[in-house]
Parts: structure tokens; C-alpha cells; sequence
């Protein structure tokens, strides 16, 4: 289902809102595309593959194509955190109405960046995927 900036469903030439393109996937692996992206998931081998996989520094390392200041793993939410964002519903592949709709709801401030992934129908640590991303940060910054 996808949504327009309002929630409703999206129709095409009259809606308006942010959706992913071909730009906001960046993956390690020759030729692939966004519709050829495979089985992602959580790097395995984690945390030793931030430091061991030239892959995976290719995309996100100082030089990387999409070089990170910071990088961090994001569990997921605490049920008192899922009580802030009662009645919301959240889409795959949607993370920017998702992140405007809690910041709406919640005021806790978008942040803009890369979620990376690993392409799990590969040998392990061999491809990443970085998919632009937007999230949430609490008053506590998390």
C-alpha cells in the first residue's frame, strides 16, 4: 500500500509525498538495482564485520559511497516507546512519511540517513545494501 503525504492512498499524477527511487539504494553488489536487491537483513558476523568486510567499509567507511559520521545499530522499540505512537500505522519502504507521521504525533525530530543491510542470499559478509532512511530520535537520543 502506498501512502501519500496526507495518509491517504497514493494516486498517481494527483498525489504528493516522498517515495524511494532507484538513487536511494546503493548496494555492493555488481548490477543490482533496487528490484533485484535479493534477501536482506541484519549483517551476520556482527560486530566483527564493521571492522573485517571491505565490502561493507566500500559503502559506509570514511571513503565510502555512502560514508558514514556515525554509525550505530537500532534495536527495536521498547513497548513505553510503541505507546507514543498508539494508532499509528507504519509501511515498509516507507520511512520518510513514517518518520514525519511519529514526528507529528510525538515531536521527537527526523533524522536523515542510510539503514544497511546485508544480502543474505550471498556468502556472509561478501555484499551490503545501504537503503536511505529516515527515523525518530528520542529526548534522550536514541
Amino acid at each position: 500500500r502506498l501512502l501519500d503525504a496526507a495518509g491517504a492512498d497514493a494516486v498517481v499524477g494527483r498525489s504528493e509525498g516522498y517515495w524511494l527511487s532507484e538513487a536511494d539504494f546503493v548496494s555492493t553488489q555488481e548490477a543490482s538495482t533496487a528490484r533485484t536487491l535479493g534477501t536482506l537483513g541484519f549483517p551476520r558476523d556482527w560486530p566483527g564485520v564493521y571492522t573485517s568486510s571491505k565490502p561493507l567499509k566500500s559503502l559506509i567507511g570514511k571513503k565510502g559511497r555512502c560514508a558514514g559520521k556515525k554509525v550505530g545499530v537500532v534495536g527495536p522499540p521498547l513497548p513505553e516507546e510503541l505507546d507514543q505512537v498508539k494508532g499509528l500505522t507504519f509501511h515498509r519502504l516507507q520511512s520518510f512519511s513514517n518518520a514525519e507521521r511519529v514526528q507529528r504525533q510525538t515531536g521527537f525530530p527526523v533524522v536523515q540517513g542510510w539503514a544497511v543491510f546485508e544480502h543474505h542470499d550471498l556468502p556472509v559478509s561478501a555484499a551490503f545494501v545501504a537503503e536511505r532512511y529516515w527515523w525518530n530520535a528520542l529526548p534522550e537520543g536514541k
